[in-house]
């Protein structure tokens, strides 16, 4: 991590320049979000600013914080992303898109699985698609594990199927995020 600050020295400022120059205005705040790939990254990385900022006027020089992008993401760990896709029964989708908001997705983040996003076909299919996270295939087999043996996620099942099976067929994926991918 010590890769994300790069510092240069510039004893010949005066120190209300060196102040000026560790001051973290909106603008810079802004450029430090945009340019980190996710907020833990960016936490880090203004962590970082903040101790190099310290030290730097603590010797009185003012330091820049440069990050390049590639660095601060091979900073991350890679996540494993799982697609999955599941069709409902004719005339259950609701049942099933009310089990996932009021019991699933937080049964998931329970379990140490990441919420990404959940969709529903613009055509209208009958299908529910969601996008999740795991910190790599270990952990999914033993998040999976865990929710499926979550006597909370047994009783939300049972429930929302009082009235008769919920999904027809469930399909999964697991990928990997391209090195091009905006969203690692």
């Amino acid at each position: 991590m010590s890769r994300l600050i790069s510092h240069a020295q510039t004893p010949n400022t005066s120190k209300s320049e060196n102040n000026h120059a560790s001051a973290l205005d909106d603008r810079t705040i802004q450029a430090l979000q945009s340019s980190c790939s996710s907020p833990s990254t960016f936490r880090k990385t203004l962590l970082l600013w903040a101790l190099a900022s310290l030290i730097g006027g603590g010797l009185g020089y003012g330091y820049t914080l440069k990050i390049s992008q590639a660095e601060a993401n091979r900073a991350e760990t890679k996540k494993l992303y799982e697609l999955r896709t599941y069709t409902a029964l004719p005339g259950r989708l609701d049942a099933l898109n009310k089990r996932f908001r009021d019991h699933t997705t937080q049964l998931f983040a329970k379990h140490g699985m990441t919420n990404v996003i959940y969709l529903t076909p613009a055509n209208g299919d009958n299908k529910l698609i969601y996008l999740i996270a795991h910190e790599n295939e270990t952990a999914a087999a033993a998040s999976w594990k865990a929710f499926r043996e979550d006597p909370a996620w047994k009783a939300a099942r049972e429930a929302s199927e009082a009235d008769g099976k919920i999904v027809e067929k469930v399909e999964s994926v697991y990928l990997n995020a391209t090195d091009y991918s905006p969203m690692k």
